[in-house]
């Protein structure tokens, strides 16, 4: 009988040394550029679970947008947000939600805006994505008191962590690629 104890320990002992513990292997899905789109290629069961569910997170996200829903937008970020600006400014949850109620003040109609998800990394319970937003085009009062045409875009990396209330967006960085035109120019946002 003691010896049977002892084959059991010995046992759990190494099932529980062998046991996931909780920090899942990336898993790293595959995009290819295919007629000027990116689209992912990687046929994995999560890889294309998580793409059509956060697909269906950025339908919401530009339609928040689009109806200048500025609550509808704060309730996909995460209380422990983070973002790093190109200039190395870091933003919090406050700075954020403060940033995006400001949006219906200052937009007055959006004309156009989309997001694709160019790259999925998934880890556990966090997706790491490159999106891209394309021709955000709207109407916009800016700070010379004027109504203005503004187009922007940026290619930044997000990276979302799923919760029991939906995917929310946690980080965002490596912002590149960015585009700024007021009234058909490029801009500054930097300058005053």
């Amino acid at each position: 009988m003691k010896n049977f104890l002892l084959v059991i320990l010995s046992l759990l002992a190494f099932v529980g040394s062998t046991a996931p513990t909780g920090h899942a292997q990336d898993k790293q899905c595959k995009f290819m550029a295919k007629g000027g789109r990116v689209q992912m290629s990687d046929k994995s069961k999560s890889c294309i679970f998580v793409l059509r569910e956060l697909e269906a997170v950025f339908a919401e996200r530009v339609k928040a947008v689009k109806n200048r829903d500025a609550e509808a937008q704060v309730a996909q970020v995460s209380p422990d947000y983070s973002a790093t600006l190109p200039n190395g400014q870091t933003l919090n949850y406050e700075q954020i939600v403060g940033y995006i109620r400001q949006g219906p003040q200052q937009i007055i109609s959006v004309l156009d805006l989309s997001i694709t998800i160019e790259s999925l990394t998934v880890r556990g319970n966090e997706a790491i994505v490159d999106a891209r937003q394309q021709n955000y085009s709207r109407t916009q009062r800016l700070r010379d008191g004027n109504i203005h045409n503004v187009v922007t875009g940026v290619l930044q990396r997000e990276t979302w962590v799923r919760t029991a209330e939906g995917w929310k967006l946690k980080r965002v960085d490596n912002l590149r690629e960015q585009k700024f035109l007021v009234d058909g120019k490029p801009f500054n946002p930097g300058t005053p």
